[in-house]
């Protein structure tokens, strides 16, 4: 789907969750190069509706696939399409190891390490990275700055707030990454999962508003006693589909390990977390 001319959205795939949009890869391109961003799941059939748009597309060859981060949905078809269009791929080097090893399976190397300002000229329009650690610890956006675009992979979602998870996330770094979006000067977000984000700024207030809440209301619960992820969800998420519990678990102990490091709650046996 074109977006805007050299801007295309390529959505193929299964939902991650019920209910929850399949991931979002987009063809950049200029009038010399095309960047691909993302490549989807690891599914045959999705590989071949996502290289059947490319080559329908009026792009010149693509010359680079960016990673934006080590999860399936957005990474498990590089090589994939790699071998379709020949390109090498790129993604922050605090990502490189788990891509290479899971996405891609030891089969092929990262051709190249994106640090933050990195940029890659396509003609007449290019991609300025920047590095969005918090959902991962090399999670990466790309600014398109003639366009004002900027492609926020899963780190600003419109439709739903951005899962962190204990172990290969970091809550208080993607606190600073949402302050330091609001410096990037967007028009618009083109997101990860779902449909763009037209109000960029007025978007990162409120994600930022709604986890110094969430953090509030676990420590408003823990007034009552220690309490375990599993037993704050069902006090501050009351109306949860029995299939995402486990994900809420996951963003509750993320929450409570920021809390932990900044000394405003304390582990304590049991799994159980108690105001210090």
């Amino acid at each position: 789907m074109e977006l805007e001319p050299g801007i295309h959205q390529l959505t193929f795939g299964r939902e991650p969750l019920p209910g929850f949009p399949p991931p979002n890869a987009y063809l950049v391109f200029g009038s010399d190069t095309a960047v691909l961003i993302d490549t989807g799941w690891e599914n045959e059939d999705d590989h071949h509706a996502r290289a059947a748009y490319i080559r329908e597309v009026n792009a010149p060859p693509v010359s680079e696939i960016v990673i934006t981060h080590r999860h399936p949905d957005h990474g498990g078809g590089a090589l994939h399409m790699h071998r379709e269009t020949g390109a090498p791929l790129a993604c922050h080097p605090n990502d490189r190891e788990a891509i290479e090893n899971d996405r891609l399976h030891g089969e092929l190397h990262v051709a190249d390490d994106l640090q933050h300002g990195d940029r890659r000229e396509l003609g007449g329009l290019s991609l300025e990275a920047v590095w969005a650690p918090g959902h991962t610890s090399g999670s990466l956006a790309l600014f398109a700055p003639e366009r004002k675009a900027l492609f926020t992979s899963d780190t600003v979602l419109a439709v739903s707030t951005t899962s962190i998870g204990p172990h290969d996330g970091n809550l208080a770094d993607y606190m600073r990454t949402l302050e330091m979006l609001k410096d990037v000067d967007a028009r618009i977000m083109y997101t990860g999962h779902g449909g763009p984000v037209k109000r960029p700024k007025a978007r990162l207030n409120a994600l930022i508003k709604h986890r110094h809440e969430r953090e509030q209301a676990i420590l408003n619960a823990l007034r009552d006693g220690p309490l375990s992820p599993a037993e704050l969800r069902v006090r501050i998420y009351t109306r949860l589909p029995k299939s995402r519990e486990r994900l809420a678990e996951r963003q509750l102990l993320t929450t409570l390990t920021k809390l932990a490091e900044e000394q405003a709650v304390v582990a304590e046996e049991n799994d159980r977390y108690a105001l210090r």
